[in-house]
């Protein structure tokens, strides 16, 4: 028996990528000897060099696995859903969206290369329509915020998703949950479609 079932793996990269960037904040597992640490942290998504950028505070056990390889799962939308509320289901379950990546991490040692990274991720994650800058900090605070920050860049070695959106039931169906969940989860709704 495989799992997750054939049906909910999801291979299109584009897809997998929308889901990152959509959802950032990532859960990211290491293991070291027979110890096993995670954390919760956001990463952007570089579709060009196919890396994801984060940094973290010094203390974080993350800097001890430089080189090593990383779990990374991203937490897309997610719901329950009733047949009290869909007719095309017989039974609850739970629908959601998730892509898991193995990674290596690597550090990002030279200032502007963290202030590259630092641009990167204000612009994947700031307000396009007020952003706000880099530029306000001043050189020498930036400076001595960089010193006391971890920053690392994953390098991207394998990625999947784990799509389970009722792909087992009937257009019709899936369309009805697509209706139900477009007033208060639009984006989640366009999974089913």
């Amino acid at each position: 028996m495989s799992y997750p079932p054939q049906d909910y793996i999801e291979q299109n990269t584009e897809k997998l990528f929308d889901l990152i960037e959509q959802h950032p904040l990532a859960t990211l597992f290491c293991q070291y000897d027979n110890d096993i640490h995670s954390c919760h942290m956001p990463l952007s998504l570089c579709r060009d060099s196919n890396t994801l950028l984060g940094h973290a505070n010094p203390t974080n056990p993350l800097k001890h696995f430089v080189g090593k390889q990383i779990h990374c799962v991203f937490h897309g939308p997610d719901t329950y859903l009733s047949p009290a509320q869909v007719k095309g289901i017989k039974l609850p379950t739970w629908d959601y969206a998730t892509v898991h990546i193995q990674a290596t991490l690597k550090v990002v040692e030279e200032f502007t290369n963290q202030v590259q990274l630092l641009e990167h991720m204000l612009l994947a994650f700031e307000d396009k329509s007020q952003p706000w800058q880099l530029s306000a900090v001043p050189q020498k605070q930036l400076v001595a915020m960089c010193k006391n920050l971890f920053f690392f860049e994953l390098n991207i070695l394998q990625m999947n998703g784990q799509f389970k959106l009722s792909q087992n039931k009937p257009i019709e169906t899936r369309c009805e949950i697509a209706s139900l969940l477009h007033p208060f989860a639009p984006k989640m709704s366009a999974y089913y479609l």
